[in-house]
């Protein structure tokens, strides 16, 4: 390593003297240092660019005959040990002005103010030790050799560092973490290359460590520097954030204050707009919009709520197009407000019409694209609601079913349900808790012609916990056993409990009082509904209820049936079988496997209890292992309703859409209509590559649907679904 530095420093002293050089010219333009110290720096470059400089020539000259060379060799040689304590020099005066800058020390340590003064007896010991011969001397070849005194010469270099990096440890904390390392390399680097160039010599590794560290120092400074001006960068971004939230907020309470104002002098529009304005942010980040845009939307619905929209638009300035758009975002989520909440002229309307509306209404009405976004809003708010029974609810029953807890959802799966029932008639008056087999759409039990018409509400029965039992649309309600139970009630506090399972249209119900306990079978009017259990009684307080849920399911085996099954599939059959959809996608057709060209023709007729636009054939793209659908390996690629609606939720495949209502429509009622008494569907299907193109055209509903597949994706899969459909004579070709 020693050969090669002594082989090569020549060349290497040139580079870092023009390094040092450029530094000097980025300092001279650079505007992020306080002008002390950028002098200090420059200065610093100077004293380095120069040391190296004269060490280069003195290697250069030495030996070198001739008034030339004896002149050069001597000063060049004079200004290196003149230089070296100029450098510590200017390294204290860095130290001092960054203490005194950044640190705000009002007083200096004692020892820079050393560290200078010895700096400075350096300087004068390298001019009176040249008529001594002190730190080296020449023979009469122009050579250099090194004095009596020469580690004399080293005191300052070593000692003065030393001190200087007692200073910089005591102050760690005021140096940002680069610049403490800098100046570590600043202090300790030479003063290691000078130890061992005591040993190497010929060379100039010191001088060399000392320019290259004064490089490092700028480039740590400019990191440094660079690294504050980010992090004030940062904080000045924040607080323009904080204070356009700041303004953003006074903006919202301006805006509501204003509609609150509005909304006093008209008490049914109370929330629309505030709901509205919710909706239209929403569909705005569906749709892959900024923070910007989104509160744009959010604003613009709710003045359009209450019909200020051209006011609030020429506030902000908008653009023509992005009016438009605003626009059409605000109708959609205005309108979904506007039916899901009382006004002058109708009642609320429960979310899963107001989503036929937006279906039957898209492209037309509605902006297609947003109105479809509003379904599936629509559709995960759902998801998100449809949570079981809260066991904390305690209810308070007066009169007869004055009041009636949420379903209790009952499916394959057993419910336990237990809770205590207080009589709070004192004796007066009939006491006791009984229970209420119904469907509604929104869990709930409905007593009005009104509601009981929105909510599609159906009761089935109701049922005590003793002898007594009503049966209303249930087709038959069976008690199988009964097991009279000794001691009965103590006080005016019992216990009671139940299980309950459903397995297809058929409902077990095992009901536990303090005198009796008796199993019930329900035949369900078909196996379409849904079925909850609603919680009341007469004169008593219902309360700590409690329910579990089995995991394993049942079976058919678990239940006799008590009345005979209703099937709307006993018809014959053609390639594939039969089958029928009782609920959103109970069920599904065989699947086949799509190769080339496929045209799949069928008769499909919607279920009695069927009443939405979407109770109709489903086509699904998928692949599992063995070919059916939800089977091993399960992977879903695209859902096509063959009303004109589709969902793709997976990365593995992308579906574009598009929905067409041809002259021939004869309008959504006439196409529910033609549903219920049965219809003939045509799919045609083509694979190209990874693309799935799909083609349907029924009762004026023009279908076109490309499912791009990812790339790996080999096998697909087709299968007939549905919602409240029975699908018969499927014809394969």
């Amino acid at each position: 390593m020693i050969a090669f530095i002594e082989a090569h420093q020549l060349n290497s002293m040139l580079v870092i003297c023009g390094a040092c050089g450029i530094l000097v010219f980025l300092l001279l333009l650079t505007r992020f240092l306080s002008k002390n110290r950028k002098r200090i720096l420059i200065l610093m470059e100077l004293l380095a660019l120069h040391l190296l400089w004269f060490d280069r020539l003195a290697y250069i000259y030495a030996g070198y005959p001739g008034r030339t060379g004896y002149v050069m060799v001597r000063v060049s040689n004079f200004m290196v040990f003149f230089l070296t304590s100029g450098i510590v020099f200017g390294f204290n005066l860095y130290l001092m002005d960054w203490l005194s800058s950044e640190g705000k020390l009002r007083t200096l340590p004692l020892r820079l103010k050393f560290v200078s003064g010895l700096s400075a007896v350096g300087m004068l010991l390298a001019v009176i030790s040249v008529p001594m011969n002190l730190y080296y001397y020449f023979d009469e070849m122009n050579r250099y050799h090194r004095g009596p005194g020469f580690l004399v010469a080293y005191i300052i270099p070593v000692v003065c560092p030393l001190v200087q990096y007692s200073v910089v440890r005591q102050y760690r904390k005021i140096f940002g973490r680069l610049i403490y390392i800098s100046l570590v390399l600043y202090i300790f680097v030479p003063i290691v290359c000078g130890i061992i160039q005591i040993f190497a010599y010929g060379i100039s590794i010191v001088n060399m460590a000392m320019v290259a560290v004064s490089i490092f120092l700028y480039v740590f400074s400019y990191i440094d520097m660079n690294n504050t001006v980010v992090h004030a960068h940062n904080i000045e971004i924040l607080t323009m954030q904080d204070e356009k939230k700041r303004m953003q907020d006074v903006l919202n309470r301006i805006s509501l204050a204003f509609i609150s104002e509005l909304e006093e002098k008209d008490s049914l529009t109370k929330g629309k707009p505030v709901r509205a304005a919710e909706y239209a942010k929403r569909i705005a980040q569906y749709n892959g919009k900024d923070d910007d845009y989104c509160a744009k939307a959010y604003y613009t619905a709710l003045f359009d709520a209450v019909g200020l929209f051209s006011f609030y638009g020429k506030i902000l300035d908008f653009q023509d197009r992005e009016a438009d758009e605003m626009e059409r975002i605000a109708k959609v989520a205005t309108a979904c407000a506007d039916m899901t909440m009382s006004g002058k002229e109708h009642d609320a309307m429960p979310l899963y019409m107001a989503r036929e509306e937006l279906v039957k209404g898209a492209g037309e009405k509605f902006d297609a694209v947003f109105a479809d976004t509003m379904v599936k809003i629509i559709d995960a708010d759902g998801k998100t609601a449809a949570q079981d029974f809260s066991e904390t609810e305690e209810i308070r029953c007066g009169e007869y079913r004055d009041k009636v807890s949420q379903g209790i959802e009952i499916g394959r799966k057993i419910k336990k349900i237990s809770f205590v029932c207080i009589d709070t008639a004192a004796g007066e008056k009939f006491s006791a808790p009984s229970i209420i087999l119904f469907d509604s759409f929104d869990r709930r039990v409905h007593s009005d012609d009104r509601t009981i018409d929105a909510y599609h509400y159906l009761e089935y029965g109701e049922l005590w916990f003793d002898e007594h039992m009503i049966t209303t649309a249930a087709r038959k309600m069976e008690v199988v056993k009964v097991f009279r139970r000794e001691g009965g009630a103590e006080g005016s506090r019992a216990e009671y409990e139940m299980t309950a399972f459903r397995v297809d249209d058929h409902i077990k119900l095992t009901m536990r009082g303090p005198e009796l306990e008796k199993e019930i079978i329900v035949a369900l009017p078909n196996r379409t509904m849904s079925s909850y259990i609603g919680l009341t009684g007469e004169h008593c307080t219902i309360q700590d209820i409690a329910i579990e849920t089995v995991e394993s399911e049942t079976g058919a085996e678990d239940i006799p049936r008590i009345v005979g099954d209703i099937s709307y599939i006993n018809h014959l059959e053609s390639d594939i079988k039969n089958v029928q959809v009782d609920k959103t996608r109970s069920a599904s057709t065989q699947g086949i496997a799509l190769e080339n060209r496929l045209r799949i023709a069928f008769h499909s007729m919607s279920l009695p209890a069927a009443s939405l636009i979407w109770h109709c054939p489903y086509v699904v793209l998928y692949w599992s292992k063995d070919g059916s659908v939800g089977g091993e390996g399960y992977q879903e690629y695209a859902l096509i309703k063959l009303n004109g609606e589709a969902e793709c939720l997976t990365e593995l495949a992308q579906t574009k859409f598009r929905l067409k209502k041809k002259d021939g429509f004869p309008g959504w009622d006439a196409w529910k209509f033609a549903n219920r008494e049965g219809m003939e569907y045509e799919v045609f299907l083509e694979k190209k590559g990874n693309r799935i193109i799909l083609r349907a055209d029924n009762l004026g509903i023009n279908i076109e649907s490309t499912t791009t597949l990812a790339s790996g994706v080999e096998e697909v899969y087709v299968a007939l679904t549905g919602d409240q459909v029975a699908l018969t004579d499927i014809r394969i070709r």
